[in-house]
Protein backbone atom coordinates (compact mmCIF):
# COMPACT_ATOMS: atom_id res chain seq x y z
CA UNK A 1 0.00 0.00 0.00
CA UNK A 2 2.86 2.63 0.63
CA UNK A 3 4.36 1.56 -2.25
CA UNK A 4 1.29 3.13 -4.27
CA UNK A 5 1.41 5.51 -2.42
CA UNK A 6 4.81 6.53 -3.17
CA UNK A 7 4.54 5.87 -7.14
CA UNK A 8 1.14 8.20 -7.20
CA UNK A 9 3.08 10.79 -5.46
CA UNK A 10 5.99 10.42 -7.46
CA UNK A 11 4.23 10.28 -10.99
CA UNK A 12 2.02 13.52 -9.46
CA UNK A 13 5.48 15.32 -8.55
CA UNK A 14 6.89 14.59 -12.04
CA UNK A 15 3.52 15.77 -13.56
CA UNK A 16 3.97 19.12 -11.71
CA UNK A 17 7.89 19.62 -12.69
CA UNK A 18 6.91 19.29 -16.04
CA UNK A 19 4.12 21.56 -16.08
CA UNK A 20 6.25 24.26 -14.07
CA UNK A 21 8.82 23.84 -16.31
CA UNK A 22 6.77 24.84 -19.48
CA UNK A 23 4.74 27.29 -17.80
CA UNK A 24 8.42 28.88 -16.95
CA UNK A 25 9.52 28.54 -20.75
CA UNK A 26 6.18 30.35 -22.07
CA UNK A 27 7.38 33.51 -19.76
CA UNK A 28 10.34 33.58 -20.89
CA UNK A 29 8.95 33.15 -24.74
CA UNK A 30 6.81 36.35 -23.60
CA UNK A 31 9.58 38.22 -21.37
CA UNK A 32 11.96 37.87 -24.87
CA UNK A 33 8.48 39.10 -27.51
CA UNK A 34 8.54 42.03 -25.10
CA UNK A 35 11.53 42.92 -25.33
CA UNK A 36 11.36 43.30 -28.87
CA UNK A 37 7.91 45.04 -28.77
CA UNK A 38 9.59 47.42 -26.43
CA UNK A 39 12.22 48.09 -28.63
CA UNK A 40 9.93 48.43 -31.81
CA UNK A 41 8.23 50.88 -29.44
CA UNK A 42 11.37 52.84 -28.69
CA UNK A 43 12.03 52.97 -32.55
CA UNK A 44 8.47 54.29 -33.76
CA UNK A 45 8.41 57.10 -30.63
CA UNK A 46 12.09 57.86 -32.54
CA UNK A 47 10.44 58.12 -36.22
CA UNK A 48 7.05 59.82 -34.68
CA UNK A 49 9.36 62.60 -32.93
CA UNK A 50 11.60 62.84 -36.32
CA UNK A 51 8.43 63.34 -38.73
CA UNK A 52 6.98 65.71 -36.46
CA UNK A 53 9.84 68.00 -36.60
CA UNK A 54 9.82 71.01 -39.22
CA UNK A 55 13.03 68.94 -40.48
CA UNK A 56 10.98 66.44 -41.83
CA UNK A 57 8.37 68.47 -42.99
CA UNK A 58 11.05 71.00 -45.08
CA UNK A 59 12.65 67.44 -46.81
CA UNK A 60 9.34 66.44 -47.70
CA UNK A 61 8.20 69.15 -49.30
CA UNK A 62 11.82 69.94 -51.36
CA UNK A 63 11.82 66.40 -52.52
CA UNK A 64 8.00 66.16 -53.51
CA UNK A 65 7.24 69.79 -54.66
CA UNK A 66 10.22 70.51 -56.04
CA UNK A 67 10.25 73.88 -54.00
CA UNK A 68 13.24 75.73 -52.79
CA UNK A 69 14.68 78.11 -50.06
CA UNK A 70 14.76 82.23 -51.59
CA UNK A 71 18.64 82.25 -53.42
CA UNK A 72 18.50 78.30 -54.06
CA UNK A 73 18.54 76.88 -57.74
CA UNK A 74 16.81 73.92 -58.86
CA UNK A 75 19.16 70.90 -60.49
CA UNK A 76 17.42 68.73 -63.07
CA UNK A 77 19.53 66.01 -64.25
CA UNK A 78 17.92 64.04 -67.18
CA UNK A 79 17.80 60.23 -67.09
CA UNK A 80 20.48 58.14 -68.87
CA UNK A 81 18.61 56.67 -71.99
CA UNK A 82 21.90 54.89 -73.54
CA UNK A 83 20.56 51.88 -71.29
CA UNK A 84 17.38 51.77 -73.19
CA UNK A 85 18.53 51.99 -76.37
CA UNK A 86 21.27 49.46 -76.04
CA UNK A 87 18.26 47.19 -74.65
CA UNK A 88 16.26 47.95 -77.91
CA UNK A 89 19.29 47.54 -80.42
CA UNK A 90 19.83 43.81 -78.88
CA UNK A 91 16.35 42.98 -79.01
CA UNK A 92 16.84 43.89 -82.84
CA UNK A 93 19.75 42.00 -83.47
CA UNK A 94 18.38 38.81 -81.63
CA UNK A 95 18.07 35.83 -84.81
CA UNK A 96 14.73 33.49 -84.52
CA UNK A 97 15.92 29.93 -83.63
CA UNK A 98 14.55 28.55 -86.81
CA UNK A 99 16.38 31.11 -88.94
CA UNK A 100 20.11 29.54 -87.16
CA UNK A 101 18.76 25.90 -88.04
CA UNK A 102 18.62 26.94 -91.37
CA UNK A 103 21.60 28.97 -91.70
CA UNK A 104 23.78 25.99 -89.73
CA UNK A 105 21.83 23.21 -92.21
CA UNK A 106 21.60 24.91 -95.31
CA UNK A 107 24.04 28.26 -95.64
CA UNK A 108 26.86 27.32 -97.91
Amino acid sequence: MAMLVGVILAVNSAKRIHSFSQTSQKVQEAEDRLEVLRKENEAFKIELKYKESGEFAEKEIRDKLGLVKEGEAIVVIPEDDSSQSTVDSGQSREVPNWKKWKDLFFKS
